[in-house]
């Protein structure tokens, strides 16, 4: 039985920030591969190194970021909250688009290209602007025929596309019209699951969660969905969108587990940094380069050069992302109409 915790409502949901962190861990390590040196001429060789190369999924840390995501963008208007237009789209925007802008400036001059289309980590950030974009659209729809059905459709779309041409191998190659259809199923799981999150958090005190079985199994999905869209017909645009539906549950489980036993506070703040750590650490490699830093053996340098970007990746956070966020909060609480209300019934002085 885990022990009794405080069930109050926080405007945060505990251990989320943390699960954050450690997928934007995930996807440095699988830009960052560390060299096994092995002789792949031999079967054995091969082998190994052909394990090794699928142990780590960035693609599907991506789209358990959809889900979170999801569950993040509808987790205040659970019940029925009016959104106001004008402060969520100048919040969202702000936040999202000033780091950006200033990441593509930088990797300019490092010779780093970044494009909303394919080979760029920008891909997932199109896609997620495109969901808050239509998110007031489908919040709407929600309120007159429920997730289940939106769900359904964007299902039944997301599986129309990949039949389209289902030997392609990666979510952004469907190309930037069909990528953001192929991944909504995936956020709009984020949605149902932030309807959910009050039930969850209420049976936290009388459920105990295994979390660590249910962490195996998301790496070892995440291993077969990688290992099959390299040595199978069967494609990412099937296996990460079942996958999403296995994160729609085990994020259930964590959200359980986390109400009963409270996330570590150094990875609940790692986790307020972890979109500069998905959009900047591609930057560092060419930036420790470019100072001319010391280079070691090849085991050495993997863990320098991981240290020396989750650095990096926190300046920038500093720098840039934490005044994006406070701005964006700002302009939003301008924009809102409680707020120039209060302003109107304010004495004069």
């Amino acid at each position: 039985m885990p022990p009794k915790t405080d069930l109050k409502v926080d405007s945060r949901v505990r251990g989320l920030d943390t699960i954050r962190f450690f997928l934007a861990i995930w996807v440095t390590i699988a830009h960052f591969w560390m060299p096994l040196g092995i002789d792949e001429s031999s079967f054995i060789g091969k082998l190994t190194v052909g394990i090794y190369t699928n142990l780590v999924n960035g693609p599907a840390a991506v789209i358990v970021f959809f889900v979170i995501s999801g569950f993040c963008i509808h987790y205040p208007y659970r019940h029925q909250k009016e959104l106001f237009l004008l402060p969520y789209f100048s919040s969202r925007h702000l936040r999202i688009w000033i780091p950006i802008f200033v990441v593509v400036l930088c990797g300019m001059p490092l010779g780093v290209k970044f494009s909303l289309l394919e080979r760029s980590i920008l891909w997932s950030l199109l896609a997620e602007e495109i969901y808050y974009l239509i998110y007031p659209l489908l919040l709407s729809l929600r309120r007159k025929i429920g997730w289940k059905r939106i769900l359904f459709f964007a299902f039944v779309g997301a599986s129309a596309i990949v039949c389209g041409n289902p030997t392609i191998i990666d979510y952004p190659s469907y190309g930037p019209y069909l990528t953001w259809l192929l991944g909504l199923p995936c956020w709009l799981l984020g949605c149902c699951l932030a309807e959910r999150s009050d039930a969850l958090r209420e049976i936290a005190s009388i459920v105990d969660v295994n979390i660590w079985k249910w962490r195996f199994a998301a790496w070892l999905l995440s291993f077969v969905c990688i290992v099959m869209n390299f040595h199978s017909p069967i494609k990412h645009g099937i296996t990460l969108t079942l996958f999403a539906i296995f994160s729609f549950y085990w994020l259930q489980k964590e959200i359980i587990h986390y109400q009963s036993y409270p996330p570590l506070p150094i990875f609940e703040n790692a986790g307020k940094w972890t979109y500069s750590i998905y959009l900047f650490h591609l930057l560092t490699p060419p930036i420790y380069k470019a100072l001319n830093l010391p280079v070691f053996t090849p085991i050495v340098q993997w863990f320098v050069q991981l240290f020396f970007s989750l650095t990096l990746c926190y300046i920038f956070y500093l720098l840039v992302e934490r005044p994006s966020h406070a701005l964006a909060r700002k302009v939003g609480e301008i924009l809102s109409p409680k707020t120039a209300k209060l302003k109107a019934i304010e004495p004069s002085r």
